[in-house]
């Protein structure tokens, strides 16, 4: 009898353990709700400063940040069609319906704004982004540079109808080459079915564009929550009037520092991360 009770014991242990651990999350958000904090500063680089470094494109800036500490700098080579992509997908580690994203970036005194381009922001599992086919599970949500230094929300929603994304701009330019700028983007994703998710970007503190009415999936599920940080920076379009380009009309290279990288769960106050706190 003393075994048999031992062993319905270990059995209802292993029972309890069990059902804990199919209660506990896969991911879970940290308490103090950061999911990324990246200032360019540790060496070896691990995380997302090796993921970034790995690019061809990016290199360390060393002391070139907002505050004197070290940065990365982005080389836009100049093509027929815009300038080459420098993409990479990062892993937050969690999956949420509503997250931040803030950066400081520098686009270097002889930045060519030209028509515009890409920067960077959230996405799903599988993020829907360069004209690829929309898709019920995947969206994204990214900032643009506009002509002049203006900037715009960049999203793929569920509408069908279209190729590319879909976004409102600022009302005035926001970007001035040669200063450092703080930007942050907060996405509230939608009720799966319906059009009631938003994108906001802020500049410096300030509000800039208000991207209400968004249906960025047609489906619920796991997939379809944030979880991936899309560092996503190029001219373009895919068109020769996107590429920059020196007085005589020949493509060149230009530059732009990034700095500073925060993701936090929910809308935080868009004054938060910068220099990294």
């Amino acid at each position: 009898m003393r075994i048999r009770g031992l062993l319905g014991l270990v059995s209802l242990v292993a029972w309890l353990g069990g059902l804990a651990a199919a209660e506990t999350p896969a991911t879970e958000t940290p308490a103090n709700g950061i999911l990324v904090r990246e200032g360019f500063d540790q060496e070896p680089a691990t995380g997302l400063a090796g993921a970034l470094l790995a690019h061809r494109h990016v290199s360390l800036a060393k002391g070139a940040g907002p505050d004197g500490s070290d940065a990365i700098r982005v080389a836009y080579v100049g093509f027929d069609k815009g300038s080459e992509r420098v993409v990479v997908r990062f892993p937050l580690g969690a999956k949420l319906e509503q997250a931040t994203l803030s950066y400081d970036v520098c686009f270097e005194k002889d930045f060519k704004w030209v028509t515009g381009g890409k920067l960077h922001g959230l996405g799903p599992k599988r993020p829907i982004t360069g004209g690829q086919p929309r898709k019920p599970e995947g969206w994204s949500a990214r900032v643009n540079f506009k002509a002049d230094g203006h900037c715009a929300t960049y999203l793929y929603d569920q509408n069908v109808a279209r190729t590319y994304g879909v976004g409102a701009g600022s009302p005035g330019p926001v970007f001035r080459a040669g200063q450092w700028h703080h930007v942050v983007l907060q996405v509230g994703l939608n009720t799966p079915g319906q059009a009631d998710g938003f994108a906001r970007i802020f500049v410096d503190g300030r509000e800039q564009v208000h991207s209400r009415g968004m249906q960025f999936r047609g489906v619920g599920g796991e997939d379809t929550l944030i979880q991936n940080l899309l560092f996503s920076t190029f001219h373009g379009g895919s068109s020769p009037g996107n590429a920059p380009r020196d007085e005589q009309g020949r493509t060149i290279t230009v530059h732009a520092l990034f700095d500073n990288f925060v993701v936090r769960e929910g809308l935080a106050d868009p004054e938060r991360g910068r220099g990294m706190e």
